[in-house]
């Protein structure tokens, strides 16, 4: 409208001109440059201002890995809250006000697709978000496996991506210049496995650890892990006495079970998705199997909901594992606790997670992102992006910050955590924060009778 009713004015400018002296009409040109070039720099913002800010977001709602799609979905519905209304003393990206300030207040958008956890689905759905939707930002898919499907298609797009929980290392190791991810991969939390279990004779724990199990299911996800292992493994002086790789989505595991228990470790390394770890728990309760240490880097001990259903049963206690944050002193952190009332309004009351805590964490970074570039347009979000340096007083999680390489966050962290008889998850790792927590590890991992006679933190 703005572009309309100036070009009237320079019509109407131009028309009196005619009836002018020569330096008349010399003023009038002059005058009409400068009115013309006073309205382009009032117009500019105006063609460029944007009304949302579009997410695309794809997740797998539905199908094997639904637990988390839905931990995803409500991390999205807490940041577009955040983003949307004010929070005065949220100090946090785009707590205090409503919208984005460096567009003008613009909201924030998430339109959300399920790719039913099946990658062709995923490729579809982005394909329409870009095209279709028009959406300004892809984030997801929130597994490594189908994420690595997406990346060729964003890529090409030329808009940015983002997977925050997904922990695969080769996601930031093709070169691409369209995708960041805030969490840590998983080269950073598998050392912190073996650190941990090397350095725990030291400080008081077993000396008779010395061999391994390896049981990973056979996506990207659990092979990337798989792989770390192998390397570290011996060199934290574990001998490697079985390498298992699982079927995802498989619907029993007796057979590979039964093998675990001849190889007989001290130590089995797990890394499966939820489903999967449920049917593992069943078939290894029947057959009375359970290692020294139950050491995992797998997605369901990331999975808060698979965690509130193991205080049935105990079925979590003594689980060790790789975590981004030590989330029972992030408890404390009042920022965490204002996020998580407002998190809490989407997930029925389920706290937040530390899956929820890294999404979350990488969307507000995004939404950061967004409002220093004060533009939607990809290269002034790609050239933010790469700029971000942000201290760790800004996050909900404790990362040393964000700061990125070739599209990793070289400052998030990785810790070790272990199930308590609560059910809740204890610091271990790095030692120090250990000794705030102040917690007991549990040795040998219980067995299944010790675990059926325990009292449960959840009737």
């Amino acid at each position: 409208m703005r572009r309309f009713e100036s070009g009237r004015r320079l019509h109407f400018l131009s028309r009196a001109e005619v009836r002018m002296p020569r330096l008349s009409r010399r003023l009038v040109l002059v005058a009409i440059v400068i009115v013309a070039a006073f309205g382009v720099s009032r117009m500019a913002p105006a063609q460029s201002k944007v009304s949302e800010v579009l997410i695309g977001s794809v997740l797998p709602l539905t199908g094997n890995f639904a637990s988390l799609g839905q931990q995803y979905l409500w991390s999205a519905q807490t940041a577009e809250d955040i983003v949307n209304n004010d929070y005065p003393d949220l100090q946090i990206p785009l707590g205090p006000g409503k919208g984005f300030p460096g567009l003008g207040g613009a909201p924030i958008k998430f339109i959300v697709r399920d790719d039913q956890s099946r990658g062709e689905q995923a490729r579809t759905i982005v394909e329409q978000l870009i095209s279709v939707n028009k959406v300004h930002w892809i984030n997801g898919e929130g597994t490594s496996g189908i994420t690595s499907l997406i990346q060729p298609v964003v890529e090409s797009a030329g808009i940015p991506l983002s997977c925050h929980p997904c922990a695969s290392p080769t996601l930031t190791e093709k070169g691409l210049k369209w995708f960041f991810r805030t969490g840590p991969n998983d080269k950073t939390m598998v050392a912190s496995v073996f650190t941990f279990l090397k350095e725990w004779p030291e400080k008081g724990g077993p000396k008779d650890l010395k061999t391994i199990a390896l049981f990973t299911c056979d996506n990207l996800f659990c092979q990337d892990n798989r792989k770390v292992a192998t390397d570290l493994a011996p060199k934290a002086g574990f001998k490697i006495v079985l390498d298992l790789t699982t079927k995802t989505g498989a619907t029993t595991l007796a057979s590979e079970v039964q093998r675990l228990q001849a190889a007989n470790p001290d130590v089995l390394f797990n890394v499966q998705y939820p489903a999967e770890t449920v049917v593992f728990e069943n078939d290894a309760k029947r057959a009375g199997f359970m290692p020294k240490v139950m050491a995992t880097s797998n997605g369901a001990y990331s999975d808060e909901t698979w965690l509130q259903a193991q205080k049935k049963t105990n079925g979590a206690a003594g689980w060790l594992g790789r975590d981004p944050t030590a989330i029972d002193l992030a408890h404390e952190r009042p920022a965490w606790k204002k996020v998580n009332e407002i998190y809490k309004k989407y997930s029925r009351g389920q706290n937040m997670g530390e899956l929820a805590m890294r999404e979350i964490t990488g969307l507000l970074w995004m939404a950061d992102v967004i409002n220093r570039a004060r533009s939607v347009e990809p290269a002034a979000l790609q050239k933010a992006a790469n700029e971000t340096n942000m201290a760790p007083e800004q996050l909900i999680i404790d990362y040393k910050g964000i700061r990125f390489e070739n599209g990793q966050n070289v400052l998030a962290t990785g810790v070790v955590t272990q199930v308590g008889w609560d059910g809740e998850k204890h610091t271990l790792w790095p030692w120090d924060l250990a000794t705030k927590a102040n917690f007991k590890p549990i040795f040998p991992s219980p067995s299944w009778q010790e675990r059926e006679s325990k009292p449960k933190p959840a009737g």
